[in-house]
């Protein structure tokens, strides 16, 4: 056993310890961000604007549904695809024209071979590393439009200026953890020797509460639209739109194809417990609904 003050200048020297390794981590930590963030190159010039296709990924990046409703929509109203019949959950299509003019359409396509025609109206899993989601996502981050999880504006998560940040780090905080473990077995060998826990319960008190309130900038990014990618989103919805098709089209970037107008072809019947409506008509005896296939905004149901 040693003497009390003994026990509570051994107790000062490691909290002075380890406030020492946090503020230094800390910074070192703010300067590597800083270090990655003057990596982003220029953004998008603010005059510039989205396509469709980009403005369906600002809007739903968690899902590819926006991004194949308009490649969709539009091979619809240039004749490419024949609609010949819809359920509660999808349409089943004849390819007129296989030949796709993108890398959505590519994905389309593939996706109505694979059905053999028949496509589900949540267009299947959405996977990121997806070259033409991976290409699109990419290109609005470089841009400055969106923001990765955890990254500074600009910096792109698979880019190898991140992995090396990534290693840096985690080498940084592996090195953190062994100098505050070892000022712990410190604090607590110097606690048990002279007898004074308060002390320790309230250094670890501190090491538990400090990193929360630090909140360094690498822990507040969230995966989220830009101001600019805001603005130019909004930019883009107040656009004027003269033609019906391309109101759809837009509609479907917004919110899928569930924002088309009513009497369009690929609105979705209303979901609900009964049977489907041709089962309904067919026990009735009546005529099952017909499909008119015209481009959106002539088409409809009779």
């Amino acid at each position: 056993m040693v003497d009390a003050w003994v026990g509570v200048v051994a107790g000062i020297y490691v909290v002075v310890f380890s406030a020492v390794v946090m503020v230094c981590f800390w910074s070192a930590e703010e300067r590597e961000w800083r270090a990655l963030a003057a990596g982003a190159g220029p953004g998008r010039p603010s005059g510039q604007r989205l396509s469709l296709y980009e403005l369906a990924c600002i809007e739903n990046r968690f899902g590819p549904g926006n991004i194949l409703g308009v490649a969709l929509v539009r091979m619809h109203a240039e004749q490419r695809l024949t609609l010949l019949g819809r359920g509660y959950d999808g349409y089943r299509f004849r390819v007129e024209d296989p030949h796709p003019r993108d890398e959505v359409e590519a994905v389309l396509l593939d996706l109505l071979a694979g059905g053999r025609g028949w496509l589900s109206t949540s267009f299947g899993p959405y996977d990121l590393s997806v070259p033409p989601w991976r290409a699109l996502h990419e290109r609005l981050v470089t841009d400055g439009l969106l923001r990765e999880r955890g990254l500074p504006e600009g910096i792109t998560a698979g880019s190898p200026r991140v992995t090396a940040w990534k290693s840096t780090r985690a080498r940084a905080y592996r090195l953190r953890s062994r100098l505050l473990t070892g000022a712990l077995v410190a604090g607590a060998v110097t606690a048990q020797l002279s007898e004074l826990w308060l002390p320790l319960a309230l250094y670890i008190a501190a090491l538990a509460v400090l990193p929360v309130l630090s909140s360094p900038a690498v822990r507040t990014q969230r995966a989220a639209a830009t101001e600019a990618g805001k603005a130019a989103a909004w930019t883009a919805r107040a656009a004027t739109t003269v033609s019906e098709e391309a109101r759809a089209l837009l509609a479907v970037a917004l919110g899928g194809l569930s924002a088309l107008p009513h009497l369009h072809p690929f609105v979705e019947p209303p979901r609900a417990s009964s049977p489907p409506a041709a089962s309904r008509t067919a026990e009735r005896g009546e005529e099952p609904q017909r499909i008119i296939n015209d481009p959106p905004g002539v088409g409809g149901l009779l």
